[in-house]
């Protein structure tokens, strides 16, 4: 190789070298009071080691199309590897029109037939989306009847779980509709929406964030309080509502759906970190905006891996590659 061959072969590494590294130094920046962590490619039982993991998902329901049963089925791989202790869904569960009942077949085209691997087959727990207040919203609560794996008690619910010796955490399941007036003002596109009381949910939220005395407290819901998309982004009623509970009383993380992509934002200054998950059957064109940490449509879930004191939360693909991961710990 002549001398000036080996000049251009030194100075396109050099370059290729000093783009990757202010790559990664700028998304450290970007990262607030969290921390970047060198991903792996797929997750495993070795990228958290000895951990408490779960899963969410969201906007999955589509009776069993080829997305969905792709975003399934590599969930299914993914909860054996990782032992997954609970999947945690963020509405949307039935995406067109809900149920009619608990007895309603698309239980099975949408729900049973398409997670049907063993390793599916722990407990899910639901919120409520929009397209499922389509539906008879009563009749999801009720299939917790019926299903050993659907744990649905009530429209907002919460429960906590020890995760070692001295770590516990918090998950706080909302209902977003009910909160919002675009739902409570069409009754007959949203029958259940206007008869709840959302004046009784916040004061719930409220004391369940204020007396929590776990370490993580980790809230899930349907809408987000910030989004970048372009379909649907901010939603006034959670910025009014939500966002203060949420910030006064240290919950460290929000998770939604609504905007079918994946989405990190924070807000400069705040204490929570804003997730966006909406890729469980399909995806729309992703966007970002001043608060976006990190942005992609890809269909997906995510996994969530608590040790000790950090958090990881990472957005897998069909394949089970970790599109995006971040961790922070709860002080």
């Amino acid at each position: 190789m002549s001398k000036k061959s080996v000049f251009f072969v030194s100075l396109a590494s050099f370059l290729i070298l000093a783009s990757c590294t202010e790559e990664k130094k700028t998304l450290v920046q970007t990262k607030t009071s969290g921390s970047a962590i060198d991903s792996a490619t797929v997750v495993t039982s070795k990228t958290f080691g000895e951990a408490f993991n779960f899963i969410i998902i969201s906007d999955w329901g589509r009776n069993g199309i080829k997305i969905q049963q792709d975003v399934a089925n590599q969930m299914a791989r993914t909860s054996d590897s990782i032992d997954a202790e609970f999947i945690a869904t963020c509405g949307d569960n039935f995406q067109i029109n809900g149920v009619a009942s608990a007895q309603d077949p698309l239980w099975m085209l949408n729900f049973e037939n398409v997670y049907k691997e063993n390793s599916l087959h722990i407990d899910w727990y639901p919120v409520l989306g929009n397209h499922d207040y389509k539906g008879s919203t009563q009749a999801q609560i009720d299939y917790s009847g019926i299903s050993r794996r659907w744990r649905m008690p009530d429209r907002y619910y919460s429960f906590a779980k020890q995760i070692n010796d001295s770590v516990s955490a918090r998950f706080i399941f909302i209902d977003t509709p009910q909160l919002i007036n675009k739902y409570r003002n069409n009754p007959d596109e949203y029958p259940d929406a206007a008869k709840q009381n959302n004046g009784k949910e916040l004061a719930w939220v409220k004391t369940i964030l204020a007396n929590s005395q776990e370490q993580w407290k980790i809230v899930f819901g349907h809408h987000p309080v910030y989004s970048a998309s372009m379909k649907h982004g901010n939603t006034d009623e959670m910025i009014t509502s939500v966002k203060p509970l949420l910030e006064k009383h240290n919950a460290q993380f929000y998770f939604c759906g609504h905007d079918h992509d994946f989405q990190h934002l924070h807000e400069k200054g705040g204490k929570v970190e804003y997730m966006v998950t909406g890729t469980g059957s399909g995806t729309r064109a992703s966007s970002t905006n001043e608060l976006s940490v990190f942005s992609k449509s890809e269909p997906g879930f995510t996994v969530i891996s608590l040790k000790a004191d950090s958090l990881n939360v990472c957005f897998v693909d069909t394949t089970g590659n970790i599109i995006y991961r971040f961790g922070r710990v709860y002080r």
